[in-house]
């Protein structure tokens, strides 16, 4: 499935029946960095009524989702906030939105248009791209391999980490999926450089 991302950070505010709504959205690379951010946001705006999140996350070829109505009504503001992630087909972005409540009661039916609205207006204005999936290798190289190694990923252009020793050289290789077919079929013609797919398994 192909996804899309935000292109940069960006904030909308709107008055809705007195109350006023302030949308901001991240790109986020884990569930860990936009609860940080949601942590961080919190403090800065402890007088608000509600502040209220949903972001949706791609880790280990899965999509993961979460929202918080943060006081309100059940259902009336996190889900909205993540059907408008979810419907522009977005991963690694959170969006939160801050409520200052103005005096005049929306209802469940209009709490959901107006933290839905703000948070898609919101995304709209910070642009969306596409987001492209990855895997990541784990390969061991004969020290005699090693150039032939280094020139595939140059080649390739992907990012890598390498750790030494006697005998060889570690590689951990993070490859677009776009690429991945041709980049194995590269790296298998040396029979003696042993590649695994570990962009399932628990992070190093």
């Amino acid at each position: 499935m192909s996804f899309k991302q935000i292109s940069k950070k960006a904030t909308f505010t709107d008055k809705i029946k007195g109350s006023k709504f302030i949308g901001i959205c991240f790109n986020v690379n884990s569930a860990k960095e936009a609860k940080e951010l949601i942590f961080n946001i919190e403090k800065e705006n402890k007088r608000a009524s509600h502040m209220c999140w949903a972001f949706r996350v791609y880790s280990k070829k899965d999509v993961l989702s979460y929202s918080s109505d943060a006081g309100e009504p059940h259902g009336s503001a996190g889900s909205p906030i993540k059907s408008a992630i979810e419907g522009r087909n977005l991963v690694n972005t959170l969006c939160i939105v801050i409520r200052y409540f103005g005096g005049t009661k929306l209802g469940i039916g209009g709490l959901i248009r107006a933290y839905g609205s703000v948070a898609g207006k919101t995304l709209d204005k910070a642009g969306i791209r596409e987001f492209q999936t990855v895997t990541t290798f784990d390969f061991n190289v004969p020290h005699l391999r090693y150039s032939d190694v280094m020139r595939i990923l140059r080649k390739y252009g992907v990012e890598f980490k390498q750790l030494f020793s006697e005998e060889s050289v570690n590689f951990i290789v993070t490859v677009p999926d776009k690429q991945k077919d041709d980049f194995l079929s590269d790296v298998h013609t040396f029979p003696d450089v042993i590649c695994e797919d570990i962009s399932q398994k628990p992070d190093r």
